[in-house]
Parts: C-alpha cells; structure tokens; sequence
C-alpha cells in the first residue's frame, strides 16, 4: 500500500488548527470534480480542518429538540424540528407528502459565478421542510424519527 504524501498543510479558517492536504485528497478532489459542458469545474482544497467540517455537516441535524410553530401551508400549531425563529418554510407531514404543491416549482439553473453554498442556502430557505418525521403511528405527535 502506497503511503500518502503531505502536499500541503493548511489552517483551519474557523479553528485555527493545522491540518494536512495529501495527494490522495487531490486525487479524490479531482475525480469528484463536475464536468458541465466539457468544462472540468475543480473542487478547491478545504478550508476547514476534518472535524470542523463534520461539525458543520452535522450542524443540519436535529433530531431530539421539538418546538411548537406554525405550519406555513394551513396555519395551524405543529410540533416541529425547526424552531419558530428560523425562517423556513416549515409543512406537516400530511402537507409535506401531499400533492398540494409542486416540488419542481423550486427548481433553479445553478450560477457558476456565485458560490455554492450561497445558492443552497437560499434553495433550503425557499423549499418547504418537513416539520418532523413521524409515520405509521397514533397519537405519538411528540417523538421525531419514529415508524
């Protein structure tokens, strides 16, 4: 097995920690790297060291706080993963699974100009959430995640 060679060590922009660029993960870089039209589009090195970038895309989870809001379809008082402060567009499940409105009415060209997670925030803050996943159950409104 080949060893992995340091091509760079860089600092994390949120912690401060030193952390390291290998050529493998200049390989994987370029291999998940789209191509649009012919046009290879090179995913940059990280800027965050490998634990801030997992607090980060755990940052999207919450599965055990709840929170009373209302429901941006119908109106009415939901238990919700999302708190009323947040500014999302929150449905119930029944509201959420419904044909009652149009997922693909949210679809969007991608702007090579702007960045990526500038444009993803602004898809999730415009796309309706589901309040809370809970199915195939009776009167159990305030659990999350259950079958």
């Amino acid at each position: 097995m080949q060893q992995e060679k340091i091509v760079e060590t860089k600092k994390c922009t949120h912690c401060g920690v030193s952390f390291e660029i290998t050529d493998k993960d200049l390989e994987f870089y370029d291999k998940v790297s789209p191509v649009f039209n012919g046009v290879k589009y090179s995913i940059p090195t990280p800027t965050f060291c490998p634990d801030c970038r997992l607090k980060r895309r755990l940052s999207f989870r919450n599965e055990r706080k709840l929170y009373k809001r209302k429901c941006e379809a119908t109106g009415k008082s939901i238990i919700s993963i999302y708190s009323p402060d947040k500014l999302r567009k929150v449905y119930t499940p029944s509201e959420w699974w419904s044909d009652k409105w149009d997922a693909m009415e949210y679809g969007r060209d991608f702007d090579f100009s702007r960045p990526f997670f500038e444009q993803f925030g602004e898809l999730i803050m415009d796309v309706p959430q589901l309040a809370i996943l809970n199915t195939e159950n009776e009167n159990c409104d305030y659990n999350n995640f259950i079958k």
